[in-house]
């Protein structure tokens, strides 16, 4: 495995801000993936959002319909393009990452829970 085009932005990845990921957040066709560790998604996350760290991710969504809408979160935004990669190479085709992480999430106030 090429570990330098695993963290490259793959060109079939969507970029959506945090103000259209909050417009997703309670669409049921879209799946909310945060891909941080175990001790960040503790520290606060999306609401809905699916727990599926880095070096899981492929496995967690492998039973999910390939055409489901997914966006993937992590800290900054190189995760989740790591993942997108990973899920990409699976055959899903709609793979979308909040640009800039939970970090622009958290810079444009928007909303996180601990539960």
């Amino acid at each position: 495995m090429n570990i330098l085009r695993l963290f490259q932005h793959p060109k079939e990845l969507i970029d959506l801000n945090p103000a259209e990921v909050f417009d997703k957040v309670s669409v049921p066709q879209w799946v909310i993936v945060d891909v941080r560790t175990r001790a960040e998604f503790a520290s606060g996350h999306i609401k809905g959002a699916i727990h599926a760290p880095l070096g899981t991710t492929g496995q967690q969504m492998a039973d999910r319909d390939h055409n489901s809408q997914i966006v993937l979160i992590c800290k900054t935004g190189h995760r989740s393009q790591a993942a997108a990669r990973e899920l990409l190479d699976m055959g899903f085709h709609q793979v979308h990452h909040l640009l800039g992480g939970m970090d622009r999430w958290r810079k444009n106030r928007m909303p996180v829970t601990r539960e």
